[in-house]
Formats: structure tokens, C-alpha cells, sequence
């Protein structure tokens, strides 16, 4: 396919948000940067090099340009213009064309729920809210970023910390102490790509979704907790030391003598009742009954270890605002 060719300047705009779409760009050298401009604060969508391709979802949906496109240095770009590709497409299978508008319209919608995100949660201090706020967004970036790999998704970390620190309001180097708190805690994992980058990788992005709705759920029972408290998380980590001692699926013990056999083994239980309430509805594995004697947990053996680990990552993420040190499992 011919197109019109065309050279940008360094900082030349090929086209801004908003504008009508005038076909696609296939870029021949240089740098192109997709970008948003929120009141005079660019948030970086994408940074596109030679080969790559812009504004082609405009090909198929037809709606205005959803960013602004720059040119980083000198670049050379060849428009495919709506005319040129409305005659290709007539030799393209129908499912196919109907597949390729489904894609678009979704990454459009990625986009604009990135930018509603920006706009909602610049400059908000909360840790924990904070960081619900980053798993929502780092989900988004694996969808509209991510990499498929033989059985994970991977992510330029680069790209990451830059998107999450400019749509938050934040500085990158606590989009640093996230980052690395969720590799540490095994959520992400941390490698090399191809290109020598640091990549964050992950089997299933739904895991991310999941631990988000954790952390929302925790943040419900407190409007106002920064950090999950060491006592939550040490009733979980005892409750999960009793589990590896039973051969019943599920079993049941009395808050006092939960308080009591932890003692025994070095914790500071004399606070755990305070706890309870965060503990009531928070996971499926935990359920607060009445016992025979006092309030009492009935424990699934199945998956309590799965509830300690969201619990002691959720409060390495957001340690920041929270000195004490975390008790080692």
C-alpha cells in the first residue's frame, strides 16, 4: 500500500486530541510520542519507534483522536489515509474487520478510563488508597501495554513507573516502593526482556484485579487505616500455624485461646479482639462465630495461607506510613 510521506521536527505535533481522524501513521525513522495533555501536564501514553503504527483505531471506529502525537526528534512518517484503507479492507474478511473494531473500541476505552483515573486521583496522600488506586491502574496498563508471553503477561517497568507517577500525581519513588513491595511479596516477578529492560511479569493479570478488590474491601471496614495493622496480620498467621497441625479441611477456635496459644509462641496478642471487626467479611477462608464460651474463627485449612499472603503483602505495599517492623512468617 502507497502512501503520502511527511517529516516532523523535533516537538512537532502530527496530530492532537480531538481532531478529526485524517487515516493512520506508519513510521519510517524517528520517535513518535502519544500523550495527554492535562492542564498543562503531558501523561505519557506510549512512545512509538520505527515500524510501529499510529492512530489506526481511528480506522476502524471513526471517532476523533483519543491523544496528541509528537515527534521526540527529526521523523519520518507515511499517512495511510481513510481512502486508502476503506479499498484494502474490501479484500479483508468481514469477521475479521468486526474482530479488529472490537480491539480498537476496547483500547479506546482503556485509554479514557486511564485519563478518568488521572483526573480522580492526582494528588490524593492515603496509602492504602493510593495503592487501590495503583492496581486499578497497573491493570489497565497490562491490558493496554502487556506483553504475552509463553504463560505470563510482562510489562516495562520503565513505562510503569513513569504512567503510574504522572496519573496519580505522585513521586516516582514511591511508585518505586510499590513496585517493589508487590515484586517482594511474589505478586509481580521482575526480569530482563529481550532488550535488556526490566519487565514486571505476571501469570494472570486477574490476580492484580483480585488484590485490588482486597485492599478496597480493607479500606471499607476503615475509612481512615494507612496500613494494615501486625496484629491483623499475626491472628492470620497463627490461624494459618494451626492449619498445618489439623487433618480436618476446616476447623474452629475460641479468640481467648487463640490469644493464649500465641502467647505461648512469642506474639503480642493482648490487642487481637480489636481486630475483629476488619476480620468479619474480609476473605472467604475466616468466618467470626459464636463459640461456646467466647467469639471464635472458623478456619477453611484450604485457603487461609492464600489470605496471609494478600494480608502481610498489603502491608509491605504500605509500610511507608507505618514504622513497625513485620513479623517474619
Amino acid at each position: 500500500m502507497s502512501g503520502k510521506n511527511k517529516i516532523l521536527k523535533k516537538g512537532e505535533l502530527l496530530f492532537k486530541a480531538g481532531d478529526s481522524s485524517d487515516g493512520m501513521y506508519v513510521l519510517r525513522r524517528g520517535q513518535i510520542q502519544i500523550f495527554l495533555d492535562k492542564g498543562g501536564s503531558d501523561i505519557v501514553l506510549a512512545t512509538v519507534a520505527a515500524g510501529g503504527m499510529i492512530g489506526e483505531m481511528s480506522l476502524f471506529d471513526k471517532k476523533p483522536r483519543s491523544a496528541s502525537a509528537r515527534a521526540l526528534e527529526e521523523t519520518e512518517v507515511t499517512q495511510i489515509s481513510n481512502d486508502d484503507f476503506n479499498k484494502i479492507i474490501q479484500q479483508i474478511p468481514k469477521w475479521l474487520v468486526s474482530l479488529m473494531s472490537t480491539l480498537s473500541s476496547r483500547l479506546r476505552d482503556t485509554n479514557e478510563r486511564l485519563q478518568e483515573l488521572e483526573s480522580k486521583y492526582k494528588g490524593n496522600n492515603n496509602p492504602l488508597e493510593e495503592l487501590q488506586r495503583t492496581l486499578q491502574i497497573l491493570v489497565l496498563l497490562y491490558y493496554k501495554d502487556g506483553v504475552k508471553e509463553v504463560k505470563s503477561w510482562s510489562l516495562d517497568r520503565e513505562t510503569a513507573v513513569t504512567d503510574l507517577g504522572k496519573i496519580l500525581g505522585i513521586d516516582k519513588t514511591k511508585v518505586e516502593h510499590w513496585l517493589n513491595a508487590l515484586v517482594k511479596g511474589g505478586l509481580l516477578i521482575q526480569s530482563k526482556n529481550q532488550y535488556k529492560k526490566d519487565v514486571l511479569n505476571i501469570q494472570n493479570r486477574g490476580d492484580l484485579e483480585r488484590f485490588g478488590e482486597f485492599a478496597r474491601k480493607i479500606r471499607l471496614k476503615n475509612a481512615n487505616i494507612k496500613s494494615l495493622p501486625q496484629d491483623y496480620v499475626d491472628i492470620l498467621e497463627m490461624l494459618a500455624k494451626i492449619a498445618k497441625t489439623t487433618a480436618y479441611d476446616t476447623f474452629s477456635i475460641d479468640l481467648k485461646q487463640l490469644m493464649n496459644d500465641a502467647k505461648a509462641l512469642g506474639f503480642r496478642s493482648e490487642n487481637w479482639a480489636a481486630q475483629i471487626p476488619m476480620l468479619v467479611d474480609a476473605d472467604d477462608s475466616v468466618a467470626i462465630i459464636k463459640g461456646p464460651k467466647d467469639m471464635a474463627f472458623k478456619v477453611s485449612k484450604k485457603s487461609i495461607d492464600a489470605f496471609l499472603a494478600s494480608s502481610k503483602l498489603l502491608r509491605a505495599v504500605t509500610l511507608s506510613e507505618d514504622k513497625a517492623p513485620i513479623k517474619a512468617a
